[in-house]
């Protein structure tokens, strides 16, 4: 798998996000399962893991959303979710249980 670079910011509070640049990451999506209801079926997306190569940082457990600008012109926000799980260091990655947000352009 290649590994990707972006440069993040880390939302631990509304007011003070911390930057960082050229940051490895790693993004594996969560499960989709399907629930069946009286009208119809749906599905639920489980939180996935976001991986982020970097020495903890204040407050690193406490990100509430991590902002992405890709190295190949993407930027992805993520929400992290601590309904099941919790953020958590592993060597030199840090871990955080994560779901997609899709990102528009504001318009009037």
């Amino acid at each position: 798998m290649a590994d990707n670079i972006a440069d993040i910011d880390v939302y631990t509070t509304p007011e003070s996000p911390v930057h960082i640049s050229g940051v490895q990451f790693i993004y594996n999506p969560g499960e989709r399962t399907p629930y069946n209801g009286v009208d119809s079926t749906s599905f639920t997306l489980h939180a996935g893991w976001l991986g982020l190569k970097i020495e903890p940082f204040d407050g690193w457990q406490w990100a509430d959303i991590i902002s992405f600008s890709g190295s190949n012109g993407d930027d992805r926000v993520f929400v992290v979710s601590r309904h099941f799980q919790t953020p958590l260091k592993d060597g030199d990655w840090l871990w955080y249980p994560v779901t997609p947000q899709k990102v528009e352009p504001f318009s009037n």
